[in-house]
């Protein structure tokens, strides 16, 4: 018999109605019993596939008492993102879920923990060892652990981090990986740190699966990327859209070029304040901002609605942020268009892609 939200508590059941979760997606009706159970798991899932339910449903709906989780992510985009989706589960429970991230002050945060631990923590490796190391963040009644994004996480130089965190965390857990892919470096973490025997769910369907269309066009210089770029606003004006840049310098470059040409552009890159990002963000996706000019800050694990067109204007050199990139459309089985603005200079990360992409395959 399939799993159905009705199996749930009728707290859950309501808060789900009211977001519009009317049945589980592949990965969800796979994983959420599993977890129900007290079974760990590695969630193999991209953004997109409802991997958030899969691992925040479960914990919304067995967390008690003074017991607490941790989710740990790689991104402060992300930490807000996964904060606004548990609190959208719990609205009819009295949880407490509190983010913390680098870049805002940790003397507030550390004023926010000095009377009491919330229910439920998400955050960025890096604050959340700081607290902890600071005995602000007690570990002692952390009964869920979970690590969204790890192979992000991992890319980003976060191991040590995790690892030390994972050390200080009750053995006596639940936990949860989640990960797009799962290399070898994952099931090395799996085993050192998951003390019970855990499930790999990979449920993906043939309907979540992106249908993205990748188009390369391939421009005589980097001074005709502008112009070509132009033409293509100008021809999707009515779509939500991202271009992707190297810089953060080219980031703010780009942005005041495409307003100056009339575009309703806002620039995301990591020099900006923290509050400007968040109120970007909103704006992006409440369609008030079309097209987001961003550095691969706007690249891991951000779940937008409606992307339906991703522009490399430059492309990376790593292959694996390309495929991030183009994730942010194509979500949920939709449709997508990634187009790669590729000059002579980028021949090189094209062919990096393609031979990537294609190993990926066989």
């Amino acid at each position: 018999m399939k799993f159905t939200f009705d199996k749930l508590s009728e707290k859950v059941r309501k808060a789900l109605k009211e977001i519009g979760f009317e049945k589980p997606t592949p990965v969800q009706e796979v994983a959420i019993p599993l977890a129900v159970e007290g079974r760990d798991l590695l969630i193999q899932a991209r953004t997109g596939t409802g991997k958030t339910g899969a691992f925040g449903i479960p914990v919304v709906e067995r967390i008690k008492g003074e017991e607490m989780a941790l989710i740990l992510v790689p991104t402060r985009e992300l930490a807000l993102q996964i904060r606004d989706h548990m609190k959208d589960i719990a609205r009819y429970t009295s949880l407490k879920i509190w983010v913390f991230y680098g870049g805002t002050s940790v003397g507030k945060d550390l004023r926010l923990l000095e009377y009491r631990n919330p229910d439920i923590v998400v955050g960025t490796p890096g604050r959340v060892k700081d607290l902890i190391n600071r005995s602000a963040l007690k570990t002692d009644n952390i009964r869920y652990l979970i690590l969204d994004e790890v192979d992000v996480m991992l890319d980003m130089g976060f191991r040590e981090d995790i690892e030390w965190i994972l050390r200080k965390i009750p053995a006596n857990r639940q936990t949860f990986l989640v990960s797009a892919t799962v290399p070898r470096e994952i099931e090395e973490i799996a085993s050192r740190f998951i003390k019970k025997e855990y499930i790999h769910v990979n449920a993906e369907s043939e309907e979540m699966k992106p249908r993205i269309n990748e188009i390369v066009l391939k421009i005589r210089s980097e001074r005709h990327k502008y112009s070509e770029l132009e033409k293509i606003l100008r021809e999707n004006k009515d779509r939500k859209i991202i271009v992707f840049v190297r810089m953060r310098k080219d980031a703010k470059q780009l942005a005041f070029q495409m307003k100056n040409k009339g575009f309703n552009v806002s620039a995301l890159h990591g020099d900006m304040p923290q509050r400007r990002r968040e109120e970007v963000m909103k704006l992006f996706r409440e369609g008030s901002i079309k097209v987001l000019i961003a550095t691969d800050v706007a690249s891991r694990g951000l779940d937008v609605e409606g992307v339906s067109l991703i522009i490399n204007f430059h492309l990376p050199e790593d292959p694996k942020i390309y495929t991030h990139r183009i994730g942010r459309t194509g979500r949920l089985g939709k449709e997508g268009i990634a187009i790669s603005l590729v000059s002579p200079s980028d021949k090189k990360n094209l062919w990096r892609i393609e031979k990537y992409r294609k190993s990926c395959v066989s």
